[in-house]
Protein backbone atom coordinates (compact mmCIF):
# COMPACT_ATOMS: atom_id res chain seq x y z
CA UNK A 1 0.00 0.00 0.00
CA UNK A 2 1.17 3.49 -0.84
CA UNK A 3 0.01 5.20 2.38
CA UNK A 4 0.31 8.69 0.92
CA UNK A 5 -1.17 11.81 2.44
CA UNK A 6 -3.77 13.44 0.22
CA UNK A 7 -3.67 17.25 -0.03
CA UNK A 8 -6.91 18.68 1.34
CA UNK A 9 -8.53 22.07 1.87
CA UNK A 10 -9.35 23.65 5.24
CA UNK A 11 -12.79 24.67 3.94
CA UNK A 12 -13.62 20.99 3.26
CA UNK A 13 -12.65 19.70 6.72
CA UNK A 14 -15.69 18.31 8.53
CA UNK A 15 -16.41 16.20 11.62
CA UNK A 16 -15.11 12.65 11.24
CA UNK A 17 -12.20 13.52 8.92
CA UNK A 18 -8.74 12.27 9.84
CA UNK A 19 -6.35 15.07 8.98
CA UNK A 20 -2.77 16.12 9.60
CA UNK A 21 -1.25 19.59 9.80
CA UNK A 22 1.78 21.32 11.28
CA UNK A 23 1.17 23.17 14.54
CA UNK A 24 3.45 25.05 16.90
CA UNK A 25 3.16 23.78 20.46
CA UNK A 26 2.71 26.39 23.20
CA UNK A 27 4.60 24.33 25.77
CA UNK A 28 7.71 23.35 23.75
CA UNK A 29 7.63 25.98 21.01
CA UNK A 30 8.37 23.28 18.40
CA UNK A 31 6.32 22.90 15.23
CA UNK A 32 5.24 19.27 14.84
CA UNK A 33 2.91 17.31 12.59
CA UNK A 34 -0.43 16.62 14.31
CA UNK A 35 -2.82 13.90 13.10
CA UNK A 36 -6.32 14.13 14.54
CA UNK A 37 -9.84 12.79 14.18
CA UNK A 38 -11.83 16.01 13.76
CA UNK A 39 -14.77 16.54 16.13
CA UNK A 40 -15.37 20.29 15.66
CA UNK A 41 -13.68 21.94 12.67
CA UNK A 42 -14.43 25.61 13.50
CA UNK A 43 -16.02 26.09 16.89
CA UNK A 44 -16.58 29.73 17.93
CA UNK A 45 -15.26 30.31 21.45
CA UNK A 46 -15.46 33.47 23.55
CA UNK A 47 -12.32 33.94 25.62
CA UNK A 48 -12.21 35.34 29.17
CA UNK A 49 -11.15 38.74 27.84
CA UNK A 50 -14.28 38.90 25.64
CA UNK A 51 -12.55 38.22 22.32
CA UNK A 52 -14.07 35.67 19.99
CA UNK A 53 -11.89 33.03 18.32
CA UNK A 54 -12.32 29.79 16.38
CA UNK A 55 -11.02 26.45 17.62
CA UNK A 56 -10.31 23.18 15.84
CA UNK A 57 -11.15 20.31 18.19
CA UNK A 58 -10.27 16.66 17.77
CA UNK A 59 -8.84 13.47 19.17
CA UNK A 60 -5.08 13.26 18.65
CA UNK A 61 -4.13 10.03 16.86
CA UNK A 62 -0.46 10.73 16.08
CA UNK A 63 2.16 13.39 16.70
CA UNK A 64 5.17 13.42 14.36
CA UNK A 65 4.26 9.86 13.28
CA UNK A 66 4.31 8.59 16.88
CA UNK A 67 1.03 6.84 17.61
CA UNK A 68 -0.97 8.35 20.49
CA UNK A 69 -3.97 6.01 20.15
CA UNK A 70 -3.69 2.52 18.70
CA UNK A 71 -6.90 2.04 16.74
CA UNK A 72 -7.68 -1.50 17.83
CA UNK A 73 -11.05 -3.23 17.78
CA UNK A 74 -11.82 -1.80 21.26
CA UNK A 75 -11.20 1.83 20.23
CA UNK A 76 -13.12 1.38 16.97
CA UNK A 77 -16.13 -0.01 18.87
CA UNK A 78 -16.09 3.06 21.11
CA UNK A 79 -15.87 5.45 18.14
CA UNK A 80 -18.64 3.56 16.37
CA UNK A 81 -21.05 4.54 19.16
CA UNK A 82 -21.40 7.85 17.31
CA UNK A 83 -20.88 6.74 13.72
CA UNK A 84 -19.39 4.24 11.30
CA UNK A 85 -15.63 3.97 10.73
CA UNK A 86 -15.02 3.52 7.00
CA UNK A 87 -12.09 3.12 4.67
CA UNK A 88 -12.38 5.75 1.92
CA UNK A 89 -9.23 4.90 -0.08
CA UNK A 90 -7.82 1.36 -0.21
CA UNK A 91 -4.60 2.31 -1.95
CA UNK A 92 -3.61 5.04 0.51
CA UNK A 93 -5.11 3.63 3.74
CA UNK A 94 -7.40 6.64 4.28
CA UNK A 95 -10.28 6.39 6.77
CA UNK A 96 -13.03 8.63 8.13
CA UNK A 97 -15.67 8.34 10.82
CA UNK A 98 -19.10 8.81 9.23
CA UNK A 99 -20.75 10.45 12.24
CA UNK A 100 -24.48 9.82 12.67
CA UNK A 101 -26.47 12.98 11.79
CA UNK A 102 -28.20 13.00 15.19
CA UNK A 103 -24.82 13.68 16.86
CA UNK A 104 -23.85 16.61 14.59
CA UNK A 105 -24.94 20.23 15.11
CA UNK A 106 -23.69 21.15 11.62
CA UNK A 107 -20.55 20.65 9.52
CA UNK A 108 -18.90 23.77 10.94
CA UNK A 109 -19.68 23.49 14.65
CA UNK A 110 -19.24 19.71 14.66
CA UNK A 111 -20.48 17.15 17.13
CA UNK A 112 -22.80 17.64 20.08
CA UNK A 113 -21.51 17.33 23.63
CA UNK A 114 -23.46 14.08 24.15
CA UNK A 115 -21.46 12.48 21.30
CA UNK A 116 -18.18 13.33 23.02
CA UNK A 117 -19.58 11.98 26.30
CA UNK A 118 -20.28 8.63 24.58
CA UNK A 119 -16.74 8.22 23.27
CA UNK A 120 -14.82 9.78 26.17
CA UNK A 121 -15.55 6.83 28.46
CA UNK A 122 -12.41 5.15 27.11
CA UNK A 123 -9.34 6.23 29.06
CA UNK A 124 -7.22 6.24 25.86
CA UNK A 125 -9.59 8.56 24.01
CA UNK A 126 -10.28 10.84 26.98
CA UNK A 127 -6.59 11.63 27.37
CA UNK A 128 -6.17 12.60 23.71
CA UNK A 129 -8.82 15.35 23.40
CA UNK A 130 -7.10 18.40 21.89
CA UNK A 131 -8.03 22.00 21.06
CA UNK A 132 -6.11 24.01 18.46
CA UNK A 133 -6.40 27.66 17.46
CA UNK A 134 -8.05 27.34 14.04
CA UNK A 135 -6.39 30.48 12.62
CA UNK A 136 -2.91 29.21 13.59
CA UNK A 137 -3.61 25.71 12.28
CA UNK A 138 -4.98 27.12 9.03
CA UNK A 139 -1.60 28.72 8.26
CA UNK A 140 -0.19 25.27 7.48
CA UNK A 141 -1.26 22.88 4.74
CA UNK A 142 -3.83 20.23 5.64
CA UNK A 143 -3.83 16.62 4.45
CA UNK A 144 -6.10 13.61 4.68
CA UNK A 145 -3.88 11.36 6.76
CA UNK A 146 -3.32 7.62 6.24
CA UNK A 147 -3.39 5.88 9.60
CA UNK A 148 -2.66 2.40 10.88
CA UNK A 149 -5.70 0.50 12.05
CA UNK A 150 -4.94 -2.69 13.94
CA UNK A 151 -8.16 -4.48 12.93
CA UNK A 152 -10.26 -4.96 9.78
CA UNK A 153 -12.56 -2.10 8.67
CA UNK A 154 -15.29 -2.31 6.03
CA UNK A 155 -14.68 -0.54 2.72
CA UNK A 156 -17.06 2.15 1.53
CA UNK A 157 -18.57 2.19 -1.95
CA UNK A 158 -17.55 5.82 -2.65
CA UNK A 159 -15.19 6.46 -5.60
Amino acid sequence: MANRKQPYNWKLVKPGDIISFRYKSKSTGRTVMQSILVLNPRLNVTLKNGKSTKHLIGIKLEESNKISIRLTRKELRILEKIGEFKKIDNENNLYRLEIDRRFILNDIKGIKEQAYDKISKSFNIQGQYRTYDYMKAKKSAVYLEPIRVFTKVEDTDED
